[in-house]
């Protein structure tokens, strides 16, 4: 007989009103809007034109497992770093693989470990734009990030240094958020040492032009969101 589990060990539940939200929305049309905009094919010869637009609330509640590598994400919770090493070839896993995936290993199951809460940077990017979720916390910056003793790359994010500061090499300290909840924003990091400027990789003008378009997004953002704005980086 196959094993059907039904146990809940520990949770934390969801608002009960995205029940309410999806048998309410479910696409049925709760509002309109008859407006006027632009015609045309082309922008130089655009003429008036009169729209209906349809509002249609729809919410989606989605159910999904970690699977294999479950205790990764649950270690978020617990504000502790897992990774995955290889009892093999001894090679270190973070985010973790189920399995090695050096073909001398040949699929090796991997076992769990407990990382260090420190790395240094791999490589960076500055985000001037975003998907909906973070763009009122417009500009960061986003680095992948290799844990000690690690052969792979951490995504997350960097505060508390300008974007001019950071590089390839520059030792950080890993951080969970005061209320973790099981997903990858959970952790982020900060500079463990001093930037050194003879490392910074951008030339004087490519450092005010980058200080120029970080000052865009930011008053964007704070135009857009108000007091609900979040910037990480303070220009």
């Amino acid at each position: 007989m196959a094993y059907r589990p039904r146990k809940i060990l520990k949770s934390r539940e969801y608002n009960r009103e995205w029940n309410e939200w999806a048998l309410k929305g479910n696409w049925s049309p709760v509002g309109w809007r008859w407006i006027e905009g632009p015609t045309g094919y082309r922008l130089d010869q655009l003429s008036k034109g009169n729209y209906l637009i349809i509002q249609r609330p729809h919410g989606s509640l989605y159910h999904h497992s970690y699977g294999l590598l479950s205790k990764f994400f649950k270690g978020f919770i617990e504000k502790k770093l897992y990774g995955a090493k290889c009892p093999r070839c001894k090679a270190v896993f973070c985010p973790p693989r189920a399995h090695c995936w050096n073909p001398e290993c040949k699929v090796q199951r991997t076992e769990w470990v407990e990382l260090p809460m420190k790395g240094e940077v791999f490589t960076f990017s500055v985000m001037a734009f975003s998907a909906t979720p973070f763009l009122k916390t417009l500009p960061f910056i986003i680095t992948y990030i290799r844990v000690e003793g690690c052969c792979t790359t951490l995504p997350t994010r960097i505060l508390q240094v300008n974007p001019w500061e950071v590089y390839p090499g520059l030792k950080v300290n890993l951080h969970f958020i005061d209320n973790p909840k099981g997903e990858i924003m959970d952790i982020y990091c900060t500079p463990a040492e001093k930037p050194d400027p003879s490392k910074f990789i951008m030339s004087k003008e490519e450092i005010e032009r980058l200080k120029e378009d970080m000052k865009k997004v930011k008053n964007w953002v704070i135009r857009k969101f108000g007091s609900e704005a979040q910037p990480s980086i303070e220009i």
